[in-house]
């Protein structure tokens, strides 16, 4: 054992290198540019300890921090410092001075928050209470993170601690990340277990998509648990979600969309089928299979094989069926036909748009042939079909009913007329008489 290590005991890399194998996670060697880092999953989230330091230049102060990005879409602030330090600090956020009801703990701490009745429900977790009292010196608050320069998607703010110097002592360590995993299992999942909630599930898949890096480490991602949540949804086949998986049928993630295609099956409830059939006009790929296909598939166990058959006909070149459809779901097999002529079936998707006489994809088709995106015989088919859905457009409409005004209409000879005393008088010449 080193002079050094006997005076100053462990390092900060010993203790931090150990705390990691204990909490299964990861240890970050720091460098020139980072500092070293310890990460560990605590169900959705990634909690980070590293240590940041802050000063003027001339007099810098080093502090060790715990960050844990989370989805927190009702903007909920809370802050809690020991009682006499960093007084006044959320008053500038709109925070209020609570007492949560309990007393011991009202007395030790100051308590702050946006939303008085979701701060003591939070307080009145006794392993949280007790994980923050057996820290020294805490300061424990939600840092939002709104405006131009945020890294942080929409509704996604930090759950922060923070304290004055190295924090080298590795049962505190330990508490700390005790501490961030019950906060947040409380605050974003009412402290519940989640797996056959469906309103949680819901509001997982409400995340945004993507993940947040800084320097080498990632923060947060939501891949994973935005996958388990549609995953899920589709288990427990409740209708209610049916709103939120159709919101993500068009994500960026694959996976995700292929996932929420077999939940809305699973589920099997009409207000799905709308939503669906616009991808049928879509010829990308999700975990090797097509979109295409996927939906093909699940329209068809909502029992519309027919209307699939249809627009799978019609992209093939064969449009007797569709025509022959009546007018339900047309917007949606528009959009599907409009999807599907950026494809490999282009042509006949832009020709199956003529013969439907679907005018309202004019802006779509226009905007494909500007974008140049298309081949040489899809474009020459969407040029002849915009000049036939022109052509449409402009042909003289006959009046409804309902286009005239009644004050318009011819009178018929035995009705009265208009009363004379509103007719509009003629001038009356010097003696009173009419003019000429």
């Amino acid at each position: 054992m080193s002079f050094l290590k006997a005076l100053f005991g462990p390092s900060r890399k010993e203790i931090w290198q150990q705390l990691s194998r204990e909490i299964g996670g990861h240890f970050h060697e720091g460098g020139f540019l980072a500092q070293s880092a310890v990460q560990a999953r605590a169900g959705d989230w990634i909690v980070t300890l590293d240590t940041v330091t802050h000063g003027d230049g001339k007099t810098n102060q080093t502090y060790t921090r715990l960050r844990a990005p989370y989805f927190n879409p009702a903007g909920f602030r809370f802050e809690v410092y020991r009682a006499s330090v960093f007084s006044g600090l959320g008053k500038a956020l709109g925070m209020q001075d609570i007492e949560v009801g309990h007393p011991r703990f009202d007395d030790a701490f100051m308590i702050k928050g946006n939303a008085p009745r979701r701060v003591r429900r939070l307080f009145d977790n006794k392993r949280i209470r007790r994980l923050i009292d057996a820290q020294p010196r805490i300061h424990l608050s939600v840092k939002g993170h709104e405006g131009w320069f945020s890294k942080f998607p929409a509704g996604v703010d930090e759950l922060h601690f923070q304290s004055l110097g190295v924090i080298k002592d590795l049962g505190q360590l330990r508490t700390l990340f005790d501490l961030f995993a019950e906060v947040l299992q409380q605050i974003c999942h009412e402290g519940r277990a989640y797996e056959d909630d469906v309103r949680i599930h819901i509001r997982r898949l409400r995340a945004p998509g993507g993940r947040i890096e800084d320097n080498k480490y990632v923060l947060w991602e939501s891949y994973g648990f935005r996958r388990d949540a549609a995953d899920a949804l589709g288990r427990l086949g409740d209708p209610t979600a049916v709103p939120d998986l159709a919101s993500v049928l068009w994500d960026d993630d694959a996976q995700l969309r292929a996932l929420a295609i077999e939940a809305l099956a699973k589920i099997g409830h009409g207000d799905a089928i709308a939503p669906l059939i616009p991808l049928l006009g879509d010829s990308r790929k999700a975990e090797g299979r097509p979109i295409q296909d996927r939906v093909a598939e699940a329209l068809g166990q909502l029992g519309e094989g027919e209307l699939v058959d249809a627009v799978l006909a019609a992209v093939g070149g064969d449009f007797t069926r569709l025509k022959a459809r009546g007018g339900e779901y047309r917007a949606e097999i528009i959009a599907a036909l409009a999807g599907a002529v950026e494809g490999e079936a282009g042509r006949h998707a832009a020709d199956a748009l003529g013969e439907i006489h679907a005018v309202e994809a004019l802006p779509r088709l226009r905007e494909i042939l500007r974008s140049y995106s298309v081949t040489e015989v899809t474009e020459l088919a969407v040029t002849r079909t915009i000049r036939k859905l022109e052509a449409r457009a402009s042909l003289p409409r006959a009046a409804s009913a309902a286009d005239a005004q009644a004050d318009t209409l011819p009178r018929a000879a035995r009705e009265p007329g208009p009363e004379t005393g509103t007719l509009p008088r003629g001038a009356r010449g010097p003696g009173g008489r009419p003019g000429s």
